[in-house]
């Protein structure tokens, strides 16, 4: 698997550490297999014809981030003593940033087609599985346009009190 990895052959690097899983479980390397496979859909970044033309990777599906979001779950959970956890946590980091980013891209295309439940669920769900993501403040002005356009202005009311909140405990910190 590492020999795949390195030559950045992603899909037989995850083949191999899908087998090695099986076939190993109990194996005191379980967590390098792990880290190799989040690794791997990692790296699995955009393709040349995305690259070539510039896409904003925020509005593409974002499977491989989930993935390999889950792969270094799983081995930070597991393995938190794992040589690996340290830089799976930074990465993870990173992919927590994205998969939120994403979330507020396709609850942004809800609320300019007036779909405001179906906006307001992506945008909580945003802030409960990415919470501490950079893209929160957004996600909860994202609720705040969709309680307004379904009227409900007291919780519209209720999600601007924490977005300033939220605001407000950021400068605190910085």
């Amino acid at each position: 698997m590492h020999a795949y990895y390195t030559s950045g052959q992603q899909e037989q690097a995850i083949d191999a550490a899908d087998q090695f899983l099986r076939e190993n479980p109990t194996h005191p390397r379980v967590d390098y297999a792990l880290y190799i496979k989040g690794l791997s859909y990692f790296e699995k970044g955009p393709g040349f014809l995305e690259r070539r033309f510039r896409k904003g990777i925020k509005d593409r599906p974002p499977i491989d981030a989930e993935r390999s979001f889950s792969m270094l779950s799983r081995l930070v959970e597991r393995y938190p003593a794992s040589e690996y956890a340290q830089d799976a946590r930074q990465r993870m980091v990173y992919l927590k940033n994205r998969l939120a980013a994403y979330e507020n891209a396709v609850a942004q295309y809800y609320l300019k087609v007036d779909a405001y439940v179906a906006a307001l669920n992506r945008a909580k769900g945003a802030i409960e599985r990415y919470n501490g993501a950079d893209s929160n403040d957004e996600s909860l002005q994202i609720m705040i346009k969709a309680y307004e356009g379904m009227g409900m202005h007291k919780l519209a009311e209720d999600t601007k009190r924490v977005l300033a909140e939220t605001q407000a405990t950021a400068e605190n910190q910085n």
